[in-house]
């Protein structure tokens, strides 16, 4: 009878600490929900003084205050914005140059290639394939290749004029 009733206890023990547990995560939950809603009263005075100071109205210096850093993280963020911008137009001014060299040094390859066809004695010998010119980085592909070796897109085969 002894184990049955160290049995009974245990099992009571875990009831009551599961029942204290779930207490618990009820009351945070609750306290979770009435933080949440002082940020929404928070954000609701904030949204009241903001409209007074867009407006012009008088304001005493502690809300003019805090208004004036939001202006001014504003045209942080603009300025950072405008950071981006000019990365991204360089890292495309940059592939656009790579592309255009390679596109060249292709076109020059193709030429040197061309001129090694004609024999000793000055005639022509066969043709050999055309290549093709990647159109995202300007690398030299074969007639076979259905993606470019150099940047892994998709071919789209146009000969080359030379």
């Amino acid at each position: 009878m002894d184990f049955l009733d160290k049995l009974g206890e245990i099992a009571k023990d875990t009831i009551n600490k599961t029942s204290d547990s779930l207490e618990i995560n009820r009351i945070n939950n609750d306290i979770t929900l009435e933080l949440n809603n002082i940020a929404i009263y928070e954000r609701q005075l904030g949204q009241h003084f903001w409209k007074k100071f867009m407006e012009g109205e008088a304001m005493s210096e502690e809300p003019l205050h805090i208004c004036n850093k939001i202006v001014a993280s504003q045209d942080k963020i603009r300025v950072l914005e405008g950071e981006i911008a000019k990365i991204k137009r360089d890292r495309e001014a940059q592939k656009a140059e790579r592309a255009e060299r390679k596109r060249r040094e292709a076109e020059q390859s193709a030429l040197e290639e061309e001129s090694s066809v004609i024999s000793d004695e000055g005639e022509e010998q066969t043709e050999p394939a055309k290549d093709h010119i990647c159109d995202f980085c300007g690398a030299v592909l074969t007639e076979e290749q259905n993606f470019c070796g150099n940047c892994g897109n998709p071919t789209t085969k146009k000969d080359l004029d030379i």
